[in-house]
């Protein structure tokens, strides 16, 4: 965390480079960083929205613009973990360069993987704003505590990102495993439907993932302006603390070895 500290410069120069490169060949270019989410929600809104009555949970919903802006902003939130965690694994092997710089602070690498996801994010967030206006929802004060929910989040997902760029280093097939994995934590988590609806196990399963208590979380500070729920927030935060110190400690751990592999 040090290293990355002292090469912000070099983080962000990085991530901007990866966003331009990730739609430099497309017509659209990032213009798609927007549009496929909006196809998507556009998708999940008609579906949901006619299956469970144009209800969330308990919360009855104007009208489809509320339905849209309560799953946009799950799946904004969502995303940043999916892509970032998708992508770790080849993070490390599509840098082989990088790798033999022995002065080279590698673990930026995963951390520009992220920053690119919150690029796509931000964009995101603009059209999420724009879906707002036509609802019947608008921004509470609450929303200024979003930062306090967002830097335990992030902590988390860097923390994953630094132990699944390591391990795809060592197995090359960890990035399928990776990808299926995010296909199936979307469907285990309050991203497209309230937790109130699964069962009574489940739904405890569910409170114990930090994940699915961030996603919650945010929903509730942008869309329905509540207060954070204090002890679950801090539980959230401590598990993030703790897959942080576990990623950081791995990571340097392992990547003496990175060259000999690469």
């Amino acid at each position: 965390m040090k290293s990355i500290s002292r090469k912000l410069d070099l983080l962000f120069s990085l991530a901007g480079r990866d966003f331009k490169l990730k739609y430099r060949e497309s017509v659209l270019g990032a213009i798609w960083s927007v549009l496929v989410p909006l196809v998507m929600l556009g998708l999940y809104t008609a579906v949901f929205s006619t299956i469970f009555s144009a209800r969330w949970g308990t919360t009855p919903v104007v009208n489809k613009a509320d339905y849209a802006v309560i799953l946009f902003i799950g799946l904004i939130v969502y995303g940043i973990f999916a892509e970032t965690i998708a992508r770790a694994p080849k993070v490390i092997i599509d840098h082989p360069g990088f790798v033999k710089k022995v002065v080279f602070p590698l673990e930026i690498l995963p951390g520009v993987v992220l920053l690119s996801a919150l690029y796509n994010a931000a964009m995101e967030a603009v059209a999420l704003l724009i879906f707002l206006s036509f609802s019947s929802f608008s921004l509470h004060w609450a929303a200024l505590l979003f930062p306090i929910v967002l830097i335990p989040f992030l902590a988390l997902v860097f923390g994953l990102a630094l132990i699944f760029a390591s391990l795809g280093v060592f197995l090359r097939d960890f990035d399928q495993f990776a990808g299926l994995l995010t296909r199936i934590m979307m469907y285990l988590m309050p991203v497209l439907y309230p937790a109130s609806i699964f069962p009574e196990p489940w739904r405890h399963l569910m409170e114990a993932n930090p994940m699915a208590v961030f996603i919650g979380q945010i929903r509730n500070l942008v869309v329905f302006g509540r207060l954070p729920d204090w002890p679950q927030l801090g539980w959230a935060s401590l598990w993030s603390s703790v897959v942080l110190v576990i990623g950081c400690f791995w990571f340097q751990k392992t990547r003496k070895a990175f060259a000999d592999v690469i």
